[in-house]
């Protein structure tokens, strides 16, 4: 890797593996080819602090933090990387973990949802459509009473990351691509909902998680908002409020329609003003009245816009969020 090859880095992985112990001796290697006392190129400077830059960005990403929560006589302890403020209360983000603290004033709208476990969201299904569900349900395995609020601890995998970390990393906007398969997953999400029967009511950045690697994305946050369709709903943040139609705003029952105007809210907020004209249009369209109405005609979106379907790498990972 030359000095033009570093200077065009952005993200950690551009440089340096994920495993810290592999990354020093490059860390190591680098620093003595490209210290300014050790080359000669004008732009040696400007390259060592890219490395350093990116090389702090790493070695902070895999230092915990620990968090202690009081449940009457007993003690709860967490280990996370990085902690958002939300609407509800806090979220406690780790590896393979992610804690939600819904404060004690707003748990009602968790304690009254039929959606209080997973299992909401996975029961009466064939075990084939639940294994290929996996990818994007939420994994509850713990609920704790604690003095701050309810503690609820989730299961993601290792290369899940908050979304709303993910496009603040790239100003907002990511490339038109990367917000095209998010969208598509997004619309997969909904689809899984209508044959449910079942609206989410929380698509919304805040409460998602994407691994760029993999291109999924899992409803991480927010889903004790979900409920049936036609029954009444127990709240929904404010920016999913937004989303909402005059009627459901006044009477309040769950209708998949909110799923699909989630959708297109995040893809109106999330699509580069470089995105296909195709790709704009559909963003500011009227919602199908069925999800998989609304899938059909995004796969025409993306042939249109994009020539069609093509994988395209994101290299962004915890390190270059985690700060």
């Amino acid at each position: 890797m030359d000095i033009s090859d570093i200077l065009k880095c952005k993200c950690c992985k551009d440089i340096f593996p994920e495993d810290i112990s592999l990354a020093q001796p490059l860390y190591m290697a680098l620093m003595l080819k490209y210290h300014p006392d050790k080359c000669s190129d004008p732009r040696a400077a400007e390259a060592s602090a890219v490395i350093n830059e990116l090389y702090g960005k790493l070695k902070k990403a895999h230092t915990f933090k620990e968090k202690l929560f009081r449940c009457g006589s007993r003690a709860i302890e967490i280990k996370y990387l990085m902690s958002l403020t939300q609407e509800y209360g806090m979220e406690y983000i780790g590896e393979r973990n992610v804690y939600f603290l819904i404060r004690n004033e707003l748990a009602d709208c968790y304690i009254d949802s039929e959606a209080k476990t997973d299992l909401f969201f996975r029961e009466y299904l064939p075990q084939q459509i639940l294994a290929q569900a996996e990818v994007f349900l939420p994994l509850v395995t713990h609920i704790f009473n604690t003095d701050e609020g309810l503690l609820i601890e989730t299961c993601k995998r290792s290369g899940e990351l908050p979304l709303s970390r993910i496009l603040a990393f790239y100003g907002g906007r990511p490339d038109s691509r990367h917000a095209a398969w998010i969208i598509s997953r997004l619309l997969g999400i909904c689809c899984y909902a209508e044959t449910r029967g079942i609206v989410w009511n929380c698509l919304a950045e805040e409460n998602l998680f994407i691994d760029p690697a993999e291109h999924t994305v899992r409803v991480g946050g927010g889903w004790w908002f979900a409920a049936r369709e036609g029954s009444r709903m127990t709240g929904v943040q404010s920016g999913v409020y937004e989303s909402l139609s005059s009627l459901t705003k006044t009477d309040g029952i769950a209708q998949h329609i909110t799923d699909l105007e989630c959708v297109k809210d995040v893809a109106r907020r999330i699509l580069p003003d470089d995105a296909p004209d195709a790709v704009k249009k559909y963003a500011e369209s009227i919602c199908s009245s069925s999800a998989f109405e609304e899938m059909e005609k995004w796969e025409n979106v993306i042939i249109d816009g994009f020539g069609g379907r093509k994988f395209t790498h994101m290299n962004v990972r915890l390190p270059d969020i985690s700060g």
